[in-house]
């Protein structure tokens, strides 16, 4: 008799799979019905309103030494594979973040979809400096045959 996925693992599995094709999902498809940049501009108002309402009343005001130190555990639920390393550059602290394992590039890959780095990682980015959080910038990234994706996260100044 085959091995069979037990139902609860093939469930998790559709609901990762959805929670990784949402935002590129809505992405392509407001560029698909408004074009280009209108939809793109939906997009990150969408987006905004969304961070304003949900996340920034939560990590506004913490300190981005507590921020850093919780990543981790909030990314394991999503099947990121994540490694933080810590340094001072120039008498400043800096953190070296790595993803692996991205739920978002695996179901976008899977149907075909454009990469979801612009509408998942760069949105979530420019919000998060917009708002004076962090400021991260791309160091390598796996689809230019890097490992993984590592972004130099900092104060914003």
């Amino acid at each position: 008799m085959a091995n069979k996925t037990p139902f609860v693992e093939k469930q998790r599995d559709i609901l990762l799979e959805r929670f990784g094709l949402a935002l590129p999902d809505l992405y392509e498809n407001l560029k698909v019905v408004c074009g280009k940049n209108e939809g793109e501009r939906i997009f990150k108002a969408i987006a905004e309103e969304k961070f304003k309402k949900n996340l920034l009343p939560k990590i506004k005001g913490i300190d981005i030494n507590v921020l850093m130190n919780r990543e981790e555990g909030l990314s394991s639920p999503f099947d990121w594979k994540l490694k933080i390393e810590e340094k001072t550059e120039n008498g400043e602290k800096v953190w070296y973040e790595t993803l692996w394992n991205c739920p978002h590039l695996k179901a976008t890959q899977k149907h075909n979809l454009p990469s979801p780095c612009e509408p998942v990682c760069y949105t979530d980015f420019w919000l998060l400096e917009k708002y004076g959080i962090l400021k991260a910038k791309l160091v390598s990234h796996i689809l230019e045959g890097a490992e993984g994706c590592c972004f130099r996260v900092m104060k914003v100044k």
